[in-house]
């Protein structure tokens, strides 16, 4: 057992650098996620001029920009493999859950960077009131977790399907409506001073209930492929 489990780390490790050097080589799902960040919040800025004094609109705001950003390369976290013909080359040298778990965590990371860029810029731009950092910190890191293990899940179900773009439309939005949701309700509530209790509770226990389905059902997404 410590053994195999030492090799399921390796997997993952290993599926995680993969998608870092693809990533790191072309750059192209960074590059349009952050051009849509950028573009998206100067066009607003420009159209609207700075909201400081409507926390609930720039809650929604922001979480709409991150979401549209991340799905925008989230959504061909499989499709790579598929279409490149590669899926049946890692399914030798690791388990589907490795595979997915990989993809996760470059996911995250993906998240990260894209969040690192564009809610410093957002707060500039739009001439949001000082936040609360602790309490945004933690709505962006659990909201983060419960995107990407949402996004990931349903990225793996559709991978060998047709019509793969509208499906995960279909497919991601009743999964990512409830993040959003308590998100925006969270980062609102910290720029109101009201408490954020809820809200993180509400994305921690989503988050795992989408990691352990997740676990669940990696293994028996492609056993007919």
């Amino acid at each position: 057992m410590p053994a195999s489990r030492s090799s399921s780390k390796r997997a993952v490790w290993a599926i995680l650098r993969k998608e870092c050097r693809s990533e790191w080589r072309t750059r192209y799902g960074l590059n349009a996620a952050l051009l849509f960040a950028v573009t998206s919040l100067a066009a607003v800025s420009f159209a609207v001029g700075r909201m400081s004094d409507r926390p609930d609109v720039l809650a929604a705001l922001l979480w709409v920009v991150l979401l549209f950003a991340a799905l925008a390369s989230l959504a061909h976290t499989f499709v790579r493999e598929t279409e490149g013909h590669t899926m049946v080359l890692m399914r030798l040298v690791a388990s589907p859950t490795a595979i997915a778990l990989g993809k996760l965590l470059f996911n995250l990371l993906f998240l990260i960077s894209i969040e690192a860029v564009t809610v410093p810029l957002f707060l500039i731009l739009m001439g949001a009131p000082p936040p609360r950092w602790g309490p945004l910190l933690a709505v962006l890191g659990l909201g983060s977790l419960a995107l990407g293990a949402g996004s990931t899940v349903v990225a793996a179900i559709i991978a060998q399907t047709r019509g793969r773009g509208a499906l995960f439309a279909g497919v991601s939005f009743p999964v990512l409506l409830p993040i959003l949701a308590a998100a925006v309700s969270g980062t609102r509530a910290q720029w109101t001073g009201a408490p954020v209790g809820a809200e993180l509770r509400l994305l921690a226990a989503y988050a795992v209930a989408l990691l352990a389905v997740s676990l669940l059902l990696y293994d028996h997404l492609w056993e007919d492929a």
